[in-house]
């Protein structure tokens, strides 16, 4: 039933099908990508949070920016500008963690608002679709003096196909780039909180005894 029904939809759906079949698959790609990216165990993983926790409870600051530097995670490379910058004011050092925090999720959001795009573009090419078949519907009606339905299937399935096909693609595709949205705004905070905590402990251990 879903075999006959893709058949229909790319045989008759007209031009304006493949593209949307384009924005489907170009949606998917970065939908999976940002997915994978934004895992927490990638962002921020566990084991390099208690090893850095441990390194600083022993004071071992140098030990702790060499685990910075061989790890890839977004908060080693926050925690790395922190420790890299122990030795200023804790203003200072905020305003570090702060410029590395926005670079961190601005790659992070890189191609979400592509991902919302998409799902708008679905949207206007299946209207688009649908007056292209309306179109094709009015110029028989226009050099048909009795006008013969079957005449008229094209043009209506053709408008009716590329409508469906272009809500199909750009729902789905709306609730990933909303999903990915909330995600990456849920990663930042947790980020903004381990900072702060870094922050807080590096101020303990530079403090005299």
């Amino acid at each position: 039933m879903n075999e006959l029904f893709i058949v229909s939809l790319l045989s008759k759906g007209g031009f304006f099908v493949y593209p949307i079949l384009l924005c489907s698959v170009v949606a998917l790609a970065i939908f999976l990508k940002k997915f994978f990216l934004i895992q927490e165990k990638k962002v921020l993983p566990e084991f390099f949070l208690n090893k850095l926790q441990s390194y600083l409870s022993a004071c071992e600051v140098s030990n702790a920016i060499a685990l910075c530097k061989s790890n890839k995670s977004s908060f080693a490379k926050i925690a790395l500008a922190i420790l890299s910058n122990h030795n200023l004011s804790k203003v200072e050092i905020e305003k570090v963690a702060e410029d590395e925090g926005s670079r961190q999720i601005f790659i992070l959001s890189q191609s979400n608002e592509l991902l919302g795009s998409l799902s708008n573009i679905s949207t206007l090419l299946g209207l688009l679709g649908t007056i292209s078949g309306m179109i094709t519907v009015f110029q028989v009606i226009s050099t048909q003096t009795v006008v013969d339905p079957p005449s008229l299937a094209g043009g209506i399935s053709e408008a009716l196909y590329t409508t469906a096909f272009g809500l199909i693609v750009a729902i789905p595709t709306f609730i990933g780039y909303k999903f990915i949205n909330n995600k990456v705004l849920e990663i930042s905070n947790k980020l903004q909180t381990e900072s702060d905590k870094l922050i807080n402990e590096l101020r303990k251990i530079s403090e005299p005894k």
